[in-house]
């Protein structure tokens, strides 16, 4: 980076640029470079060199109709690798693996069942790592595609004051995140390097590459670009019908996305719950013939590892069918924003780990000093622990982020309102700052009221421009403010400012309908998803937990009530009454399992689960999101834990008796 800035510098004593431009052309190549060694540093470049030496060891080239596929993904997903490295990791490993695994079982240093669950994680393992650019590909589209929209309504608001493409192009690149920002710059960087003739070209070439899965956005950047051809009010309509294009297009898109999910969801509800309790069902029948062969590390890698791997894969493929939606408002502005997995105290930023991991150390201990003489009561606590740690972990890193998008929201929300009366305003001659004061009193928000207030100060009591008012340093009402997207529009507002009221009043107007048409389609599309969300809701909160918490009570009973007749039965003399039933009785065993060990196995289960099923409802909702995914997992887990003990404690209450009296009942004289 050092060598290239240097570079950098030389050149720029041997030609003169004008000022602006040349300061933009230098903190744009800046940023660009900043952002490749950024990406770089992120932990997939240890697939990037895994797939480098797996190459070198076993060279395997894919046919050609794969390896267009795979290429496609990774120059989608930004991935530094080769279609022949992918192949090459995904046999070397699973071939690795393997054959560790069948050591193992030959050497029997592990049993035939554990082995077999081992090799389906393998195969599991294995078409991840093959599928790994595809899945980068399509997180890719979801992030970026998100903010499509915001791309055009910036590239809209800003050619609505200024027919230039390149600063509209520009403009938008600036005031948006993420990798599409990026992909703007490279864009900004490449006409200016020659690579593409023009802007126009340049963008036409981009849009291209999403036609495949959003064709709305190649027709949205058509109609902007022939807006440039024409004038008058055909330019205006061109503008509004490209931001009509993208919302008309996400309403349909997720439409028809909703009325897909319908059977997937039902496969989700029958591998999270009906599956378990069918193999609970098969319990009895399988001690009959297995007895103590049965091992808990098979209870374990049946409920913790195979089943919950397999529901997350039938998740993560209907999860990449995922329509392109809204993104969420970006908080990265906001000066109270806590770092990732950290959460703010005071003055301090705290590890989020750090209380989960203090919550949890007590109770490891306890299952320690335990683990021989475990009893079903110890049990519950030890997994009550887990799910508050784990709760108290995603509460911690969300709760304060969640706080704050509201408030973006809500200032969103607010600014709308604002934008419109202004408008109105203005259009009948009024000045800025006396438009401003006319309306507070028709304003309902607290935000709203609030910015006007500190603008009008700062004109009146500070002697500000209305620019200054805005965006000085040190006394801008913006900083109060911390969205980009007002940040943007105001600067597209003052920017008009020149061209006269008329102007800056149509396009306060319009600014205000496109926020108004993309609150009502978010709005819509939540509608859309509300029903999926509320039945997994149901599930992960209620359904879940109550199921696993009565199968706890439910094999309880079953493994005390086996031992219990393999101890009574099994030395019955032949001379007795029961002599005929002595053959069918000897084949009850005893089972090695307890019921605590079960009980631990299940409760596992039931968190994963529950932070699978909440990891499905926030990839429906908001795609790519950690914010919301921690927040939808604390909510899960508290809910579901509380009913997860509570069912079991109480369904042992009202059962346990019962078992006694049977004993009781069968005990033979």
């Amino acid at each position: 980076m050092h060598l290239f800035i240097f570079r950098s510098k030389k050149k720029k004593e041997e030609i003169q640029f004008p000022s602006r431009q040349k300061e933009d052309i230098k903190s744009l190549q800046y940023e660009i470079f900043q952002e490749e060694e950024r990406l770089s540093t992120i932990p997939r470049t240890l697939y990037e060199k895994l797939t480098h030496i797996s190459g070198k060891i076993l060279p395997i080239s894919p046919d050609k109709a794969t390896k267009k596929e795979i290429e496609e993904a990774i120059d989608f997903a930004h991935l530094k690798v080769t279609p022949e490295g992918v192949a090459s990791l995904t046999i070397l490993t699973a071939m690795s693996l393997c054959s560790i695994t069948l050591f193992l079982i030959l050497f029997k240093f592990i049993n035939l069942i554990t082995g077999l669950i081992c090799i389906f994680v393998i195969a599991a393992f294995g078409y991840y790592l093959y599928y790994y650019p595809f899945r980068l590909k399509k997180i890719y589209e979801l992030r970026a595609g998100s903010e499509i929209v915001m791309l055009i309504l910036h590239i809209v608001i800003y050619m609505r004051n200024f027919p230039n493409l390149e600063g509209a192009v520009k403009f938008a690149a600036s005031n948006i995140t993420g990798p599409l920002s990026l992909d703007m710059k490279k864009l900004i960087w490449d006409v200016n390097m020659g690579a593409y003739n023009s802007m126009e070209q340049a963008l036409l070439s981009f849009s291209q590459r999403w036609k495949p899965s959003f064709k709305a956005f190649a027709d949205s950047i058509n109609a902007i670009v022939y807006s440039l051809y024409t004038s008058g009010k055909r330019r205006m309509e061109l503008l509004d019908e490209s931001v009509s294009i993208i919302l008309s297009s996400l309403n349909e898109r997720s439409n028809s996305y909703v009325l897909k999910l319908k059977t997937p969801v039902t496969m989700v509800n029958a591998l999270g719950i009906l599956l378990p309790t069918l193999v609970l069902t098969m319990l009895p029948i399988m001690t009959i013939f297995l007895g103590e062969d049965i091992p808990s590390s098979a209870i374990f890698g049946f409920y913790d590892i195979l089943l919950p791997v397999i529901l997350m894969f039938v998740i993560k493929n209907i999860l990449d069918q995922r329509v392109i939606t809204l993104p969420e408002p970006d908080i990265s502005l906001h000066p109270d924003l806590p770092p990732e997995n950290t959460f703010r105290f005071r003055d301090f930023f705290i590890p989020s780990y750090l209380p989960a991991l203090i919550f949890l150390l007590p109770f490891l201990y306890f299952w320690y000093i335990n683990f021989q003489t475990l009893s079903l009561i110890q049990s519950y606590a030890i997994i009550s622990g887990f799910f508050i740690s784990v709760a108290l972990f995603s509460m911690l890193n969300s709760f304060q982020k969640i706080k704050l998008r509201k408030s973006i929201i809500e200032m969103e929300d607010e600014f709308r309102e604002v934008l419109f009366g202004l408008g109105q305003e203005i259009d009948r001659g009024i000045p800025l700052e006396v438009a401003m004061e006319k309306i507070m009193p028709t304003l309902k928000g607290n935000y709203a009221i609030n910015l006007l207030q500190k603008i009008i100060s700062n004109i009146k009591y500070k002697g500000l421009t209305v620019e200054q008012a805005i965006f000085d340093k040190k006394e801008g009402a913006i900083r109060y403010f911390p969205s980009k997207l007002i940040h943007s529009i105001l600067k597209a507002v003052v920017d008009a400012s020149n061209k006269g009221t008329k102007i800056v009043s149509q396009i306060m107007i319009s600014i205000s309908k496109y926020l108004t048409d993309l609150h009502k389609t978010q709005e819509a599309i939540q509608d859309k998803f509300s029903e999926v969300i509320s039945s997994m809701q149901m599930q992960a909160r209620i359904l879940l937990p109550l199921i696993c918490g009565v199968m706890n009570t439910l094999t309880y009973m079953i493994i005390e009530m086996i031992n219990f007749l393999k101890k009574s039965f099994g030395g019955i003399s032949l001379e007795t009454s029961a002599a005929p039933y002595t053959s069918f009785l000897s084949m009850w065993q005893s089972v090695s399992i307890t019921p605590a060990t079960f009980q631990l196995a299940i409760g596992f289960y039931a968190i994963e689960t529950i932070i699978i099923l909440s990891w499905f409802m926030s990839g429906i909702q908001v795609g790519v999101d950690k914010i919301s995914l921690h927040n939808e997992i604390s909510k899960n887990l508290i809910i579901g834990g509380f009913i997860y003990i509570g069912v079991s404690a109480i369904s042992l209450l009202i059962f346990a008796p019962f078992l006694d009296m049977i004993k009781m009942g069968m005990v033979p004289s």
